[in-house]
């Protein structure tokens, strides 16, 4: 297939796109986009022209929320996920529709669906502030550890902003979740969260913190203060900071131990 062929393919799928939606049709519009991509999975940037043809279009506020919940309805990713991008322009004006869909979609059994469900949250997060962070100091700290993790990728999201009057209240939306014995958590944590954003949006804060974390007893804590340096800007962060590691070396647990080597090698790649 010549460039030329490639271009016509896209365009000509995305015309498909604009038409099922300007008949009011948001499954017809994401069945085209599930064809264009390949057995199912669709990539990023074609899901970023979808948004782009959605917002060229410029549906009112209900129009938008009608299309999201007609195709969160049916079981397939790609309906879920474009669901869940085409109402992110609603984030400061519909907090609590989008919260609400965020929390049907974090709790979807399809990993991909759950990453749309946290960037959702965290934009919601963004943009609706105040209106947000009490809902997401609930969830962080209940029975769900899909709907805890969605929020520690949302505080994420929400770092990116670098605000500062925002740093200590996402530490403290994040803090509960340091004790999370759930894996799927923990790993969305300390070397995620933590070592690749926070050290990099609020490095004096988060150093403060990650000395104070260091004494709690718990190993979960532990583990996550030590793969917070782990991580490429975290190990940065922990090579001014060395004391942390001296510190956790101590302990013997092998959980912590291995955590600590994990946070060293990365550190020496660095001065390597």
């Amino acid at each position: 297939m010549t460039a030329t062929d490639t271009t016509s393919t896209a365009t000509e799928w995305l015309q498909r796109f604009e038409r099922s939606l300007q008949a009011g049709d948001p499954l017809g519009a994401s069945d085209t986009l599930r064809k264009s991509g390949l057995n199912g999975w669709v990539r990023k940037d074609q899901y970023d022209s979808a948004v782009r043809v959605v917002d060229a279009i410029g549906p009112a506020a209900p129009v938008r929320l009608d299309w999201a919940e007609r195709l969160m309805a049916h079981p397939r990713r790609v309906d879920k996920e474009l669901a869940g991008l085409i109402v992110w322009p609603l984030a400061r004006t519909h907090f609590r529709e989008l919260t609400r869909m965020g929390y049907r979609l974090a709790r979807d059994g399809d990993w991909a669906v759950r990453e749309t469900a946290a960037a959702l949250l965290g934009q919601v997060l963004t943009e609706a502030w105040a209106d947000t962070i009490p809902q997401l100091r609930e969830w962080v700290s209940g029975p769900d550890a899909r709907l805890r993790r969605a929020v520690v990728v949302a505080a994420k999201y929400a770092a990116r902003t670098r605000t500062a009057e925002w740093a200590e209240p996402l530490l403290d939306l994040i803090e509960p979740a340091l004790r999370d014995h759930e894996e799927y958590v923990r790993k969305s944590l300390g070397p995620f969260a933590i070592g690749d954003q926070f050290v990099r949006s609020y490095p004096d804060a988060t150093l403060a913190r990650l000395r104070r974390w260091m004494h709690d007893p718990d190993e979960n804590v532990r583990w996550n203060v030590a793969m917070a340096l782990s991580a490429a800007s975290g190990a940065r962060l922990g090579q001014k900071a060395p004391d942390i590691l001296e510190f956790l070396a101590t302990d013997e647990r092998p959980f912590v131990r291995g955590a600590v080597r994990a946070a060293q090698r990365r550190i020496r790649t660095l001065v390597a």
